[in-house]
């Protein structure tokens, strides 16, 4: 991925989907352009916070922070599924 300028990525660290989409909002109106399931957000929401994040915000990138350690290839597509258009590993 070739970027054109520095990118604004927020990082929706709460446990709380309603709080991580309302701090989404205030992220995308300030000029955020990546928004970020945190690894607790997904940890207490499950993948389902990637896909309403998706729904949301279809025109920014998700990035899911699944920091992903065993079985890469296998567990880096199903956050994908449900819409995120990068995850994280750990290397």
């Amino acid at each position: 991925m070739r970027l054109e300028r520095p990118v604004l990525q927020v990082a929706l660290d709460f446990e709380n989907l309603s709080r991580a989409l309302a701090a989404a909002r205030e992220a995308v109106e300030g000029g955020a352009d990546w928004i970020e399931a945190g690894t607790p957000l997904i940890k207490s929401e499950g993948l389902d916070a990637v896909r309403e994040l998706k729904k949301a915000f279809g025109d920014r990138r998700i990035v899911a922070d699944m920091k992903i350690m065993d079985t890469g290839r296998s567990r880096s597509r199903s956050p994908r599924r449900p819409g995120a258009d990068l995850v994280t590993v750990l290397g």
